[in-house]
């Protein structure tokens, strides 16, 4: 493993569920003492523009607001952890299937928002320099495989390459970056996509961000076996990432589930929900099939030299109340069709009771703590 490999967790979740009663962390600090002891370096957290209807009724999530994220900050860096912002440049979830452009922002052309995300941007940076905070990494947009900003910035409808698309998108992916380097020129600028699999994807897509000038450091994949192919695609398509383009690679997001069941939740994978095909899903969802996973793609990650890896909210956990979108949150999205609840508990390196999984002391070898 490299000598300065990132070992990161992405709990923007967290502060939500403390602020809803979750009681199997005690202590402003325990979990983040836990997580360091683990192995962890750095800490991802989401930032949503304006996660609220527009009666101020909450979308869920962990609504995470300039607000949330600047307080929980400021107890990860005195935790000694670093940071890793994440601008989802919505209100509520941004990912390839829906990249909305923040309800303020919604009537303005290409031009009005290529300087709207600069100066969020930029304020946004101002007020985490202003409030002490370092930030290690930034990324510009989460899973922007199909751009950010709709519909302005989009880049493919079904199939079909959408015209000038990838100029706006650059255009935005510039502005942000730009600002970001006025503010914290040391941090590095991440660009995500997810289909970690998918090498035809990043081929065609950063070779058409590269030529149309824009300036980056590091090119982030998301890698959830269930959707992304096999651990030889991630493989063969981080080596040709490698081979391609002179960037540090990390994985953003990836996580599996270790148990098919947490109390009836709505979970977004059980292995009822899986393609009904041999040999699948590739590692049963236990606690040592979860590990059994983690030790393949942390073996993977040395292989290959990447430069980091970050597991996706290992601490989500049930909590009556809590959800991955309130009503309002599922309108916003158009994904009323949904219910509420934690979809994601199941993939927690955490038991329902606080404690910790097998497949999180992998994590503590990388660094031999």
């Amino acid at each position: 493993m490299k000598k300065n490999f990132v070992v990161g967790m992405d709990i923007s979740s967290f502060p939500s569920l403390e602020k809803q009663g979750l009681t199997v962390f005690k202590g402003d600090y325990d979990l983040l003492k836990v997580l360091k002891a683990h192995g962890v370096t750095h800490i991802r957290l989401r930032l949503f523009v304006d996660p609220y209807s527009e009666s101020r009724e909450p979308y869920g999530g962990g609504n995470n607001d300039l607000e949330t994220t600047i307080k929980f900050a400021k107890r990860v860096q005195n935790a000694g952890l670093k940071l890793l912002l994440d601008f989802h440049y919505s209100d509520f979830w941004a990912d390839p299937g829906k990249q909305f452009t923040p309800k303020s922002w919604a009537k303005f052309n290409f031009i009005q928002l290529v300087n709207i995300i600069y100066n969020y941007t930029k304020q946004v940076l101002l007020t985490f320099k202003i409030e002490g905070i370092d930030l290690d990494l930034i990324q510009t947009g989460n899973e922007i495989t199909n751009g950010m900003l709709w519909p302005v910035g989009k880049l493919y409808e079904g199939s079909k390459e959408i015209e000038g698309g990838f100029e706006r998108v650059a255009e935005f992916l510039s502005k942000a970056i730009y600002a970001s380097k006025e503010i914290y020129p040391l941090a590095k600028n991440i660009i995500h996509l997810d289909r970690g699999g998918d090498m035809n994807l990043y081929q065609t897509w950063f070779k058409k961000i590269n030529q149309l000038g824009v300036i980056y450091d590091i090119i982030g994949l998301s890698y959830y076996p269930y959707w992304h192919g096999s651990l030889e695609d991630l493989k063969a398509n981080i080596l040709q990432i490698k081979k391609s383009f002179s960037k540090e690679v990390m994985i953003m997001e990836t996580s599996y589930a270790y148990t098919d069941n947490i109390d009836g939740s709505p979970l977004v994978m059980t292995t009822d929900k899986l393609v009904k095909k041999q040999d699948w899903p590739p590692y049963p969802f236990t606690l040592d099939g979860q590990k059994a996973f983690l030790s393949d793609l942390l073996n993977l990650a040395k292989e290959t030299e990447i430069d980091g890896l970050f597991y996706w909210e290992p601490v989500w956990l049930k909590l009556p109340g809590d959800t991955w979108a309130t009503k309002a949150g599922r309108e916003y999205i158009n994904e009323t069709h949904k219910t509420d609840g934690n979809e994601w508990a199941n993939q927690a390196l955490f038991t329902q009771q606080g404690e910790v999984n097998p497949a999180l002391k992998l994590f503590k070898d990388l660094k031999g703590v």
